[in-house]
């Protein structure tokens, strides 16, 4: 019996708010207003995340590492392959094993 009476009071409420257009163009604007917000929050968290990921690419110590071992390598490989003439296929085998064993003192 309650919600049946709740239900006609809203009913009613609603009629007439709606039948007022002075408060449904104050409600309008309101939303309006919440959206065109909701609009330049999203693009200022848009930017952020886009300065972040630029900022998270940024080289850093250990990526300077990683190159540093990356070049060691490759100039190894190049120095192999051009002063082979010192050593034997085998040798320059061995030692590129040993550069791949994660368990050999460096």
């Amino acid at each position: 019996m309650r919600q049946n009476s709740d239900a006609s009071t809203l009913a009613e409420r609603i009629a007439a708010f709606k039948s007022d257009p002075e408060k449904l163009q104050q409600a309008t604007e309101f939303v309006e207003e919440l959206i065109k917000q909701a609009e330049k929050d999203a693009e200022l968290k848009r930017k952020e995340k886009e300065k972040n990921k630029f900022e998270a690419q940024d080289p850093g110590l250990g990526n300077f590492k990683r190159r540093l071992g990356r070049a060691r390598g490759f100039m190894l490989r190049m120095f192999d392959t051009l002063c082979n003439c010192t050593q034997t296929a085998a040798a320059a085998a061995a030692r590129t094993t040993a550069r791949n064993n994660p368990f050999a003192k460096r």
